[in-house]
């Protein structure tokens, strides 16, 4: 059984139901402001991770001699240690000033592990983590006589352990998406394919009823944030006259919550895009910008693009009338230079468990990555050798060639490829369900137990 450790309980909230009972628990240090807000004040989003399972919640004033994990949930890793990134900011306190003097002794002589759980999509490599901070968090543990051996450290990045040097601190990967995903379709049922249902069940009869006809575009591509891949597939689809082929969103300056770049004179011009294609691709998809603009914003299953619901919401007949996704996710970047982040997001897993064929325009290695989980991707029907490339021009090139490839296609031609694939379709399905998410569940739970032991 694992022990979690928790500052107090509150009388409302969503509750965190395990074999032990029902608890609503806050946020430890949920009250620690810095940089104008509260960076530990999640909605305790690690909670997801024991729903159902043998974990015990007890409040640190009843604690005896019980070893436990005391989580602090970090929506900004930087911040709660007082640090700020970008501007170089250091204050000189952090959360650990309001931690309880019972927590501090436990965490100091090993009865209790602190939990750093930065569960969010996110680098591990340049962006806000402990790669990043390593120097100004090991200073401030130590600040407080904290052992770094009592010390977990948890981010979205699956090859945390692989990427990083850090050997004194104790690496959890966690596949954070998968498991909230697994969590929300397996109890609301509405967007599965499998089960009795009746929401799954019209959904399976709707796919297998498709087999009977032409599905009326050729893929599938969602952009809420005009990042700059996105904007490049994008202008790639409009340059290349495949745009109207496919189900396509993508939102025009001012509508989404983050536009990359500052000035709207910008938005799909090079500046946008130019640190990915090069300054000579740059200059050649910018000629095609201002008439892409003047079509924006594109709209499928949403007109607020501010608004996130991807992972409740599921416009399944999107899937249905088309024959393959292309895959923008949340990260492309250039690992030579940097390292490697993979994590799975609801982008690429929205492909697999609505049986879609999906060519991915994100990080190097995801796709060998998948297929060591068990996935099976679509080499040779698709060459996805682009997966292997570090460089995000070359790579971005061999994407937009396999694009092109089968956006050349008719709908006769592709709606017989996806069926010639319906085995690997299913299986990647059943596999989500049935295998990988509670597999990586249950590997996030042992590894916990293992260090509280």
């Amino acid at each position: 059984m694992i022990i979690i450790g928790i500052d107090k309980f509150k009388s409302w909230g969503p509750p965190r139901k395990t074999k032990h009972g029902t608890f609503t628990p806050t946020d430890n240090c949920r009250s620690y402001e810095s940089f104008g807000y509260n960076p530990c004040d999640s909605g305790f989003v690690i909670g997801e991770w024991f729903e159902d399972e043998d974990v015990l919640f007890i409040e640190v004033d009843k604690i005896q001699d019980e070893k436990y994990i005391y989580p602090i949930c970090v929506r900004n890793l930087g911040h709660a240690f007082g640090i700020e990134k970008w501007s170089g900011t250091l204050i000189s306190n952090s959360f650990l000033d309001i931690l309880d003097d019972k927590v501090l002794t436990h965490i100091r002589n090993g009865q209790a592990k602190l939990l750093l759980f930065y569960g969010y999509e996110g680098d591990s490599i340049s962006g806000d983590s402990i790669m990043v901070h390593e120097d100004e968090v090991k200073e401030k543990l130590k600040g407080k006589n904290i052992p770094l051996k009592n010390v977990i450290y948890s981010d979205s990045n699956v090859i945390l352990k692989e990427q990083s040097e850090i050997k004194d601190i104790k690496l959890i990967p966690v596949n954070y998406c998968p498991n909230t995903y697994y969590r929300y379709n397996t109890q609301f049922k509405r967007n599965l394919y499998h089960g009795s249902d009746e929401n799954s069940k019209k959904n399976r009869t709707e796919w297998e009823s498709s087999k009977n006809k032409l599905r009326s575009k050729h893929f599938l591509c969602y952009n809420r944030l005009p990042k700059s891949h996105r904007a490049s597939i994008v202008l790639s689809l409009f340059k290349n006259n495949n745009l109207d082929k496919g189900f396509v969103s993508f939102p025009k300056y001012g509508t989404s919550s983050w536009d990359v770049v500052e000035k709207e004179e910008e938005y799909l011009k090079s500046n946008h895009y130019s640190w990915l294609l090069g300054d000579e691709l740059a200059a050649e998809f910018e000629k095609y910008s201002d008439n892409l603009i003047k079509r924006l914003p594109l709209v499928l299953d949403k007109e607020n693009f501010e608004v996130c619901h991807s992972i409740i919401c599921t416009e399944i007949p999107h899937y249905l009338n088309s024959y393959f996704t292309i895959c923008n996710e949340s990260r492309f970047d250039h690992n030579q230079d940097f390292g490697n982040t993979i994590f799975l997001t609801e982008k690429i897993l929205k492909p697999i468990i609505n049986l879609h064929p999906f060519i991915l325009v994100g990080n190097a290695y995801t796709l060998e990555k998948m297929r060591e989980y068990g996935f099976k991707t679509f080499s040779p029907f698709i060459d996805e050798s682009y997966d292997e490339i570090g460089d995000t021009t070359e790579r971005f090139i061999e994407i937009e060639k396999q694009i092109n490839n089968l956006c050349s296609k008719s709908l006769e031609e592709l709606h017989e490829w996806y069926w010639s694939i319906e085995d690997i379709l299913k299986y990647n399905y059943y596999h989500f369900y049935k295998v990988f998410a509670p597999q990586q569940k249950q590997k996030f739970l042992n590894e916990l137990n293992d260090v509280i032991k």
